[in-house]
Formats: structure tokens, sequence, C-alpha cells
């Protein structure tokens, strides 16, 4: 039987993901049918609404990846619709303090342990209607909250200290921004950033995780610890893809 996704972040070995934008079951079967561990269903920057977001996570289930749902804001109402329609995770974007990450946990958790709205007869509960659901996903929802800005670099070591916390993920194209290097991800700054919260993580058995470009940047974080790697977004995959076929059809025609 396959880990939930709390558990899943606990161990050692990596997760590889992908952000999606593209609405549509076939890519993200595609991410899955790749050999990819999870897709990031992106609702703060791609054209979903929860209609149109709720049938990918069962394309992500059914080639047995993490369907992870990056909710608009940090709101209840939008990270227990993603959790309802049956989301391993939810991750929460612009999380600038200790405060924010506790709400977000909380909006994740039904009583007693959070203030998630109770409805057992939602997809994530089989639309059963039995009791120990409640406890169920308590036990296997993930949240993983982003620090991006100024204010949650500057916050970091409080917030990866947030009771029931499943992993931090670091924005760094925001972050660039927030040190003063604009758009760029690689420079020393944000790395030494990203690295100095990373080493604090571990000793607190707490996940991170990051996004990436490109394969290289993938292994380069890996190696640094970050247990979770987004890398790329499947539009830009495709048009790669697409690209990459042209070209060589043309370079054939050539000679």
């Amino acid at each position: 039987m396959r880990m939930n996704l709390r558990q899943r972040l606990r161990e050692d070995a990596p997760l590889i993901a992908a952000f999606s934008i593209i609405p549509s079951r076939e890519v993200v079967e595609l991410i899955g049918l790749a050999g990819f561990d999870a897709v990031i269903l992106d609702m703060e920057h791609g054209p979903y609404s929860i209609d149109t977001v709720s049938p990918l996570v069962l394309a992500a289930e059914a080639r047995a990846i993490y369907p992870i749902v990056r909710v608009q804001r940090n709101e209840p109402s939008l990270i227990g619709a993603a959790l309802d329609i049956g989301a391993a995770g939810v991750l929460v974007p612009q999380v600038a303090s200790p405060a924010e990450a506790e709400a977000a946990v909380s909006a994740a958790r039904f009583s007693p342990d959070g203030t998630r709205g109770a409805n057992p007869w939602v997809r994530a509960a089989d639309f059963s209607g039995r009791a120990g659901w409640f406890r169920d996903a308590n036990d296997e929802a993930a949240v993983i909250v982003m620090i991006e800005g100024r204010e949650g670099a500057a916050a970091a070591d409080r917030i990866l200290e947030t009771p029931h916390l499943d992993g931090v993920f670091f924005g760094p194209v925001d972050l660039s921004h927030a040190l003063g290097v604009p758009g760029q991800i690689d420079h020393p700054s944000v790395v030494e950033k990203i690295t100095e919260i990373v080493g604090k993580a571990q000793k607190l058995s707490l996940a991170t995780a990051i996004f990436t470009p490109t394969p290289e940047g993938a292994r380069k974080w890996l190696r640094l610890g970050v247990r979770l790697v987004a890398v790329g977004v499947d539009a830009a995959h495709v048009l790669a893809g697409l690209r990459s076929v042209n070209l060589a059809s043309r370079e054939t025609d050539a000679s």
C-alpha cells in the first residue's frame, strides 16, 4: 500500500514533482507516466477553479502520483475545498509569519486538531459518511507552506517550528526579489539563505521543497538536502518537447 503524502515527506527518498497550469487530465496522466512522484496543480497561477481541478486530482490518483493543490491564498475555505476533492496535500503561498503558518495547518485539520469544516460525504471520504474519516484525514493530509518574501524569510526559523506542519516550500523567484537580486535564483545570497533554512529544517525533521526550472537545478538542491523538488511547469515542458522535435525534423530535412 502506498504511503500517504505526510508519511512520504518524512522519508529521506526525494520526491520529484512538476507544476501544472494546463487544465488537462491527459497532461496530468503523462506526468505520472513519465515517472514523476507528484504533480502540483497550480490554482494560484493556473486557469483552475475547484471544478476544473477536481478531475485532475482523480487523473493523478489513477496514475499513482500525489496530487498537491497550490491554493490561491491562505484562506480556510480554499484549503478545505482542495482537500475535500481528494488532494493529497495543499501548498499554501505567501506565508510570512508563524501565525499564518498555524492558520494554514488549522484549516487543514479537523477538530480537535484544527478548524476544518467537517463533512464526511465528500469525495476525499469516498462519499461514505464514515466517522473514522476525520481521524484518517488529520493523519494523511499534508500541509506545505511557501516562504517567498522578505517577511517570510525573516520569520523562517519560527515558521519551521509550527506544530503539525509537514514542509516548507521556497519560492526562489520571489525570494530573489526579496533579497535584492530579482530573478537571480542562483545568486549566492539566495542559495545561502535557502541552504541555511534547509539545515535548520533538517534538525527539526521537517521536509523542505523548492521550485527549479531545470534538472540540473533539481540535482543541486537534492544534494543540498531539499526533499521535494518541483522541476518546471507542464506548459514549458510541452513547448520544449515540441521545439526539440521541430528542430530535429528540420535538421533531418537539411541533411
